[in-house]
């Protein structure tokens, strides 16, 4: 990347080789006996990932203004895992899925903000996310149920939009408080098995295609 007059830029990119995605043992998953426990046994889907990302920064008196892109290409490993495989954290594959993208899924990403010191000791910032996914389902029966209602697979192309605001006080020299929120909305397959109420209801089994949620916060942060 480089920096100009007040203008940066960066470009990353990069292969991961066996990344895995994580998630407790489904219902009905058992523990598998034939390897070893360690700190627990998880349900591991795995990949060969490629990914490369632009971000762009922009400053003008007290205005700084943010826009980036991140494209992700995920495909079935090349050198596949086997049950037993050592995860982060000590924990063991208990049930690994080699085979979780039949084409290749490609997660894009965009988004663009604006940060304001309203002092030099405030500022806020509000920013735009929007991620977008492909149906990679290969099989009929996947494609025709991605056709009827995009929520009832994950391999179903979706979308999440997210919208956020944050307030940040630096009152003293080491340390500020900082208070925010984010709405987010996800549909179609990135919406597969959120859940839409206290009793674990998840959105495709009552025919929805979209979730959202309300995420407020607010935290105290000391700087060494």
């Amino acid at each position: 990347g480089f920096d100009y007059m007040g203008f940066s830029l960066d470009f990353v990119g990069g292969k991961i080789f066996d990344a895995v995605s994580s998630s407790p043992l489904g219902l009905g998953i058992g523990v598998n006996p034939a390897v070893a426990i360690g700190n627990g046994q998880l349900t591991a889907t795995v990949s060969d990932d490629t990914v490369f990302s632009v971000g762009a920064r922009y400053t003008i008196g007290p205005w700084k203004l943010f826009a980036g892109y991140e494209h992700i290409n995920y495909s079935n490993p090349n050198n596949p895992l086997l049950p037993g495989a050592f995860l982060q954290g000590g924990f063991i594959a208990g049930a690994v899925n080699n085979l979780g993208f039949p084409s290749d899924k490609i997660l894009q990403t965009g988004w663009f903000g604006v940060r304001y010191a309203i002092t030099p000791a405030l500022d806020i910032t509000g920013a735009y996310y929007h991620e977008w996914d492909n149906t990679f389902a290969t099989a009929p029966v996947t494609l025709a149920q991605c056709a009827t209602l995009g929520s009832l697979s994950s391999q179903c192309a979706g979308t999440l939009d997210a919208v956020s605001a944050v307030i940040d006080w630096r009152f003293a020299r080491h340390v500020d408080v900082y208070a925010g929120i984010m709405y987010s909305q996800v549909t179609g397959g990135l919406a597969s098995n959120f859940i839409v109420n206290q009793q674990g209801t998840t959105v495709q089994s009552v025919g929805g295609n979209r979730s959202s949620n309300f995420d407020p916060g607010i935290g105290l942060r000391y700087q060494f």
